[in-house]
């Protein structure tokens, strides 16, 4: 029988965009305190602070591991101070040291923290970080590569291999979209688009066109961890977490375990095979499917891997409205960075805390209805690694 060691009691989450008069300190400050409340629980039972970095944030980076956030929060019996970083699988790794801390028994509620403020930053810093970031300084920076021209080339061997139109890829924005515009907090909540439009849109890297590509913004969430046996005590509605699998695939995508690129859902499929057999449970259990793929092809490949559509036919399902709200097959409800924004290292807690929302019930507009069972992922890097998550409000098999 599946087994739960540990859950999730409380979220906080600020809105994502551009908002330079914010700092990345207020931004953590204010989502700590939402997740300490929404937890039910004092700000002194917190025993552990751990902070994700800040991407380009070399000041809000040494303060936070300096120690600063404890001591900002009040959190006076604070024992164990720590930074986790790996890209966009930071909301992964620090997880996972979330649960080493617990299992030490040295303390009993964990805060985990993300803010990130892109606009303290020129545009052109921000390129220059991002033409350097994740690419080799021998054979691809000095030819120009990019992560829009790394995912335009994905883009087409993936379309080639399966036959997804253009038209398939500007859907899988617009179903991000149409959830992103029931989400208070996203970047684009209150802008609708079309197919018409993205296609439209002015073409970045063939075929990726500007509204196929994702938007660096200013947000941040945090949550509350603790034991499963803890949460039951002190909590109405905890989120267990129920599986999770991991693999790391290369450093440079020439080197990836899957040698036809458009053939990536072959890494994953078995790493989330993995989750959900240690949840005892599979992919028709699942209400949700909370993915964190940044571009179209990236969000297809990986429904591809979940095992609820045909390897290769996530876009034709994608076009028939059945990933968005109100369809079958619930993804990315909170927008994904297509449209929720994105927040360099957070996006991943982005996706994480609104798993915690659904399964909580505290979604609001865009609450699927009677959701008990997920599976999330988080990535990094240029598509070097891949992490699957199974959570639920219940624990299977468990009266």
């Amino acid at each position: 029988m599946p087994t739960a060691e540990f859950a999730i009691i409380g979220t906080g989450e600020v809105p994502c965009g551009i908002y330079p008069q914010r700092s990345e300190f207020e931004i953590a400050y204010r989502v700590a305190k939402l997740a300490i409340d929404d937890a039910g629980i004092k700000k002194d039972a917190i025993g552990s602070v751990l902070t994700a970095s800040h991407m380009m944030g070399t000041h809000y980076n040494t303060e936070a591991m300096f120690g600063h956030l404890p001591e900002a929060i009040g959190a006076k019996n604070c024992k164990v101070v720590a930074m986790t970083v790996s890209g966009g699988a930071s909301s992964f790794s620090i997880r996972k040291t979330a649960e080493g801390v617990l299992r030490s028994g040295e303390v009993d509620y964990v805060l985990v923290i993300h803010a990130q403020r892109f606009s303290q930053f020129p545009a052109h810093e921000q390129i220059k970080f991002f033409a350097h970031a994740g690419a080799d300084l021998e054979w691809e920076v000095p030819y120009g590569m990019t992560y829009n021209a790394l995912a335009a080339m994905m883009t087409q061997a993936y379309m080639e291999y399966t036959d997804t139109t253009m038209e398939q890829l500007a859907s899988v924005c617009v179903a991000c979209r149409r959830w992103a515009n029931l989400q208070l907090n996203a970047m684009f909540r209150d802008k609708p688009l079309t197919v018409e439009e993205v296609l439209k849109s002015r073409m970045v890297a063939y075929p990726l066109t500007a509204l196929m590509c994702n938007v660096l913004a200013d947000g941040g969430s945090a949550y509350v961890m603790t034991t499963a046996e803890n949460a039951r005590k002190i909590c109405s509605n905890p989120v267990y977490i129920l599986g999770e699998a991991s693999d790391y695939s290369h450093r440079n995508i020439v080197n990836c375990k899957v040698k036809d690129l458009d053939k990536m859902y072959q890494f994953y499929a078995p790493v989330a095979q993995k989750a959900y057999d240690q949840a005892g449970l599979g992919p028709d259990d699942m209400d949700i499917f909370e993915i964190y793929g940044a571009y179209p092809f990236s969000s297809l490949m990986i429904m591809d891997a979940l095992g609820f559509v045909q390897p290769g036919r996530s876009g034709a399902l994608v076009e028939a409205g059945e990933t968005s709200p109100g369809g079958k097959y619930p993804v990315s409800t909170y927008g994904d960075a297509l449209s929720f924004g994105h927040t360099g290292t957070g996006v991943g807690f982005s996706c994480f805390v609104e798993s915690v929302r659904q399964l909580q019930g505290k979604a609001g507009k865009a609450q699927v209805k009677g959701a008990k069972f997920l599976i999330e992922d988080a990535a990094g890097g240029a598509y070097m690694d891949i992490h699957f998550t199974v959570m639920g409000n219940e624990i299977p098999g468990r009266s």
